[in-house]
Protein backbone atom coordinates (compact mmCIF):
# COMPACT_ATOMS: atom_id res chain seq x y z
CA UNK A 1 0.00 0.00 0.00
CA UNK A 2 0.82 3.49 -0.60
CA UNK A 3 0.02 6.07 2.50
CA UNK A 4 -1.09 9.43 1.23
CA UNK A 5 -0.98 10.95 3.87
CA UNK A 6 0.93 11.23 7.19
CA UNK A 7 2.72 13.13 9.91
CA UNK A 8 6.47 11.07 9.79
CA UNK A 9 8.69 14.14 9.89
CA UNK A 10 9.92 14.89 12.93
CA UNK A 11 9.70 17.98 15.19
CA UNK A 12 7.74 19.98 12.71
CA UNK A 13 4.11 20.21 13.81
CA UNK A 14 2.08 17.65 15.63
CA UNK A 15 3.01 14.93 14.43
CA UNK A 16 6.42 12.94 15.44
CA UNK A 17 8.23 14.30 18.02
CA UNK A 18 11.73 13.06 17.35
CA UNK A 19 13.57 10.65 14.87
CA UNK A 20 13.12 8.00 17.64
CA UNK A 21 9.12 8.32 17.12
CA UNK A 22 9.69 8.63 12.85
CA UNK A 23 11.29 5.44 12.86
CA UNK A 24 8.84 3.91 15.31
CA UNK A 25 5.71 4.87 12.82
CA UNK A 26 7.95 3.87 10.14
CA UNK A 27 8.16 0.68 11.53
CA UNK A 28 4.98 0.58 12.25
CA UNK A 29 4.08 0.98 8.34
CA UNK A 30 5.49 -1.70 7.06
CA UNK A 31 3.61 -3.83 9.65
CA UNK A 32 0.22 -2.47 8.25
CA UNK A 33 1.81 -3.62 4.27
CA UNK A 34 2.82 -0.02 3.71
CA UNK A 35 5.94 0.10 1.06
CA UNK A 36 5.63 3.89 0.39
CA UNK A 37 4.03 7.13 2.61
CA UNK A 38 4.08 10.16 1.82
CA UNK A 39 4.96 12.62 3.96
CA UNK A 40 2.46 15.64 4.90
CA UNK A 41 3.55 18.06 7.65
CA UNK A 42 0.77 20.98 8.33
CA UNK A 43 1.67 23.64 6.11
CA UNK A 44 0.18 27.44 7.02
CA UNK A 45 -1.90 25.84 10.20
CA UNK A 46 -1.37 27.98 12.77
CA UNK A 47 1.98 28.27 14.19
CA UNK A 48 3.54 24.80 11.43
CA UNK A 49 5.00 26.62 8.69
CA UNK A 50 6.27 23.84 6.53
CA UNK A 51 7.98 25.34 3.30
CA UNK A 52 8.72 23.47 0.65
CA UNK A 53 12.27 23.37 0.56
CA UNK A 54 12.11 22.71 4.17
CA UNK A 55 10.23 19.50 3.39
CA UNK A 56 12.27 18.32 0.96
CA UNK A 57 15.51 18.77 3.28
CA UNK A 58 13.98 16.65 6.25
CA UNK A 59 12.28 14.16 4.20
CA UNK A 60 15.69 13.38 2.22
CA UNK A 61 17.51 13.15 6.09
CA UNK A 62 14.25 10.65 6.90
CA UNK A 63 14.78 8.58 3.97
CA UNK A 64 18.29 7.97 5.18
CA UNK A 65 17.32 7.53 8.70
CA UNK A 66 15.28 4.72 7.79
CA UNK A 67 17.49 2.98 5.27
CA UNK A 68 19.87 3.02 8.00
CA UNK A 69 17.34 1.39 10.45
CA UNK A 70 17.06 -1.41 8.34
CA UNK A 71 13.60 -0.73 7.56
CA UNK A 72 11.76 -1.13 3.91
CA UNK A 73 9.68 2.08 3.24
CA UNK A 74 10.42 4.79 1.16
CA UNK A 75 9.12 7.98 1.88
CA UNK A 76 8.12 11.41 -0.46
CA UNK A 77 7.95 15.02 0.25
CA UNK A 78 4.64 16.60 0.31
CA UNK A 79 1.88 18.60 2.34
CA UNK A 80 -1.24 19.19 4.42
CA UNK A 81 -1.83 22.54 2.83
CA UNK A 82 -4.50 24.75 5.06
CA UNK A 83 -6.33 26.79 3.08
CA UNK A 84 -5.95 30.38 3.33
CA UNK A 85 -6.47 33.72 1.25
CA UNK A 86 -2.67 33.33 -0.27
CA UNK A 87 -3.52 29.78 -1.33
CA UNK A 88 -4.18 30.38 -4.85
CA UNK A 89 -1.87 32.47 -5.23
CA UNK A 90 1.39 30.61 -3.85
CA UNK A 91 -0.30 27.00 -5.57
CA UNK A 92 -0.37 28.77 -8.58
CA UNK A 93 3.31 29.99 -8.43
CA UNK A 94 4.94 26.35 -7.67
CA UNK A 95 5.31 27.14 -3.83
CA UNK A 96 3.48 23.79 -2.68
CA UNK A 97 4.35 20.38 -2.67
CA UNK A 98 1.64 18.14 -4.89
CA UNK A 99 1.06 14.62 -3.78
CA UNK A 100 2.55 13.16 -7.32
CA UNK A 101 5.62 13.45 -9.23
CA UNK A 102 3.59 15.40 -11.85
CA UNK A 103 2.06 18.33 -10.11
CA UNK A 104 -0.79 16.95 -10.12
CA UNK A 105 -2.58 16.29 -6.79
CA UNK A 106 -2.22 18.68 -3.46
CA UNK A 107 -3.54 17.56 -0.52
CA UNK A 108 -5.98 20.54 0.95
CA UNK A 109 -7.16 20.85 4.58
CA UNK A 110 -10.03 23.19 5.80
CA UNK A 111 -10.94 24.46 8.76
CA UNK A 112 -12.31 22.56 11.38
CA UNK A 113 -15.25 25.05 11.96
CA UNK A 114 -15.73 27.23 8.86
CA UNK A 115 -15.83 26.62 4.86
CA UNK A 116 -13.86 30.02 3.78
CA UNK A 117 -16.23 32.22 1.26
CA UNK A 118 -13.35 32.31 -0.63
CA UNK A 119 -12.33 28.73 -0.89
CA UNK A 120 -14.76 27.75 -4.34
CA UNK A 121 -12.92 30.21 -6.53
CA UNK A 122 -9.82 29.24 -5.19
CA UNK A 123 -10.27 25.36 -6.15
CA UNK A 124 -11.86 26.62 -9.66
CA UNK A 125 -8.10 27.92 -10.40
CA UNK A 126 -6.64 24.45 -9.33
CA UNK A 127 -9.36 22.74 -11.09
CA UNK A 128 -8.84 25.29 -14.26
CA UNK A 129 -4.94 24.74 -14.21
CA UNK A 130 -4.91 20.60 -13.85
CA UNK A 131 -4.32 20.65 -10.15
CA UNK A 132 -6.93 18.43 -8.45
CA UNK A 133 -7.12 19.15 -4.71
CA UNK A 134 -7.75 16.07 -2.22
CA UNK A 135 -10.19 17.08 0.59
CA UNK A 136 -7.83 16.04 3.95
CA UNK A 137 -10.83 13.97 6.30
CA UNK A 138 -13.85 15.57 5.55
CA UNK A 139 -15.64 13.40 7.83
CA UNK A 140 -13.69 15.38 10.98
CA UNK A 141 -14.74 18.66 10.10
CA UNK A 142 -17.86 20.41 11.10
CA UNK A 143 -18.95 22.12 7.68
CA UNK A 144 -19.41 18.74 6.03
CA UNK A 145 -20.22 16.51 8.95
CA UNK A 146 -23.14 19.50 9.30
CA UNK A 147 -23.73 19.43 5.33
CA UNK A 148 -22.85 16.51 3.47
CA UNK A 149 -23.88 18.63 0.38
CA UNK A 150 -21.27 21.21 0.72
CA UNK A 151 -19.19 18.33 0.23
CA UNK A 152 -21.27 16.50 -2.88
CA UNK A 153 -20.71 20.13 -4.83
CA UNK A 154 -16.93 19.84 -4.58
CA UNK A 155 -16.98 16.26 -5.94
CA UNK A 156 -18.55 17.79 -8.62
CA UNK A 157 -16.74 19.93 -9.40
CA UNK A 158 -13.83 18.15 -9.87
CA UNK A 159 -12.21 17.45 -6.43
CA UNK A 160 -11.63 14.22 -4.28
CA UNK A 161 -11.78 13.30 -0.74
CA UNK A 162 -9.54 11.13 1.72
CA UNK A 163 -10.84 9.35 5.02
CA UNK A 164 -8.95 9.00 7.62
CA UNK A 165 -8.44 5.25 8.93
CA UNK A 166 -9.26 5.58 12.39
CA UNK A 167 -12.41 7.13 11.58
CA UNK A 168 -13.78 4.32 10.11
CA UNK A 169 -12.40 2.35 13.16
CA UNK A 170 -13.77 4.08 16.27
CA UNK A 171 -10.25 6.07 17.00
CA UNK A 172 -12.25 9.52 17.27
CA UNK A 173 -16.13 10.23 18.28
CA UNK A 174 -19.25 8.29 17.20
CA UNK A 175 -19.96 11.29 15.42
CA UNK A 176 -16.98 11.29 12.71
CA UNK A 177 -17.62 7.63 12.36
CA UNK A 178 -20.85 7.54 11.25
CA UNK A 179 -19.98 10.86 9.52
CA UNK A 180 -17.40 8.54 7.62
CA UNK A 181 -19.74 5.72 6.93
CA UNK A 182 -22.15 8.16 5.33
CA UNK A 183 -19.88 9.80 2.95
CA UNK A 184 -18.61 6.62 2.00
CA UNK A 185 -22.04 4.90 1.06
CA UNK A 186 -22.66 8.17 -0.94
CA UNK A 187 -19.57 7.73 -3.36
CA UNK A 188 -17.88 10.69 -1.69
CA UNK A 189 -14.52 9.09 -0.73
CA UNK A 190 -12.05 8.39 -3.44
CA UNK A 191 -8.99 7.08 -1.35
CA UNK A 192 -8.22 5.99 2.17
CA UNK A 193 -5.07 7.48 4.57
CA UNK A 194 -3.72 7.03 8.14
CA UNK A 195 -3.25 10.54 8.91
CA UNK A 196 -1.13 9.01 11.75
CA UNK A 197 0.66 11.39 14.31
CA UNK A 198 1.57 8.77 16.73
CA UNK A 199 2.19 4.96 17.13
CA UNK A 200 0.20 4.51 20.12
CA UNK A 201 -2.01 7.57 20.23
CA UNK A 202 -3.04 8.46 16.53
CA UNK A 203 -1.59 4.92 14.84
CA UNK A 204 -1.98 3.52 11.28
CA UNK A 205 -5.55 1.64 11.84
CA UNK A 206 -5.12 0.41 8.24
CA UNK A 207 -5.44 -2.43 8.16
CA UNK A 208 -8.65 -2.81 10.89
CA UNK A 209 -10.02 -0.16 8.90
CA UNK A 210 -9.86 -1.98 5.72
CA UNK A 211 -11.26 -5.09 7.35
CA UNK A 212 -14.57 -3.14 8.35
CA UNK A 213 -14.72 -1.95 4.51
CA UNK A 214 -14.56 -4.78 3.05
CA UNK A 215 -17.14 -6.40 5.66
CA UNK A 216 -19.74 -3.50 5.80
CA UNK A 217 -19.32 -2.21 2.20
CA UNK A 218 -17.49 -4.47 -0.37
CA UNK A 219 -14.52 -5.67 -1.32
CA UNK A 220 -14.62 -3.90 -4.10
CA UNK A 221 -14.37 -0.71 -2.31
CA UNK A 222 -11.87 -1.73 -0.41
CA UNK A 223 -9.55 -2.17 -3.41
CA UNK A 224 -10.52 0.92 -4.62
CA UNK A 225 -9.68 2.94 -1.97
CA UNK A 226 -6.36 1.40 -1.83
CA UNK A 227 -5.83 1.50 -5.43
CA UNK A 228 -6.74 5.08 -5.72
CA UNK A 229 -3.65 5.59 -3.28
CA UNK A 230 -1.44 4.48 -6.23
CA UNK A 231 -3.05 6.01 -9.08
CA UNK A 232 -2.63 9.64 -7.16
CA UNK A 233 0.93 8.58 -6.74
CA UNK A 234 1.57 7.84 -10.35
CA UNK A 235 -0.49 10.73 -11.24
CA UNK A 236 -3.20 8.37 -13.10
CA UNK A 237 -6.43 9.43 -13.13
CA UNK A 238 -9.34 8.42 -10.93
CA UNK A 239 -12.79 7.13 -11.73
CA UNK A 240 -15.80 7.04 -9.66
CA UNK A 241 -16.83 4.09 -7.99
CA UNK A 242 -19.21 1.95 -9.41
CA UNK A 243 -21.15 -0.35 -7.27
Amino acid sequence: MIDIHAHLLPEVDDGADSIEETLRLARAAVKEGITHTVLTPHHNLNWFINEKDKVIKLTEMVQKEIEAAGIPLTVSPSQEIRMNEEFAEEILAGNYLPLDQKGKYYLVEFSWNEFPDFARSYLKQMLDAGMIPIIAHPERQNPFIKNIDLLRELIDMGCLSQVTASSITGGYTRRIRRAAKKMMKENLIHVIASDTHHHVKRPHNMVEALRIIDKKFSPEYKDYLVNNATKIYNSEEIQPFHK
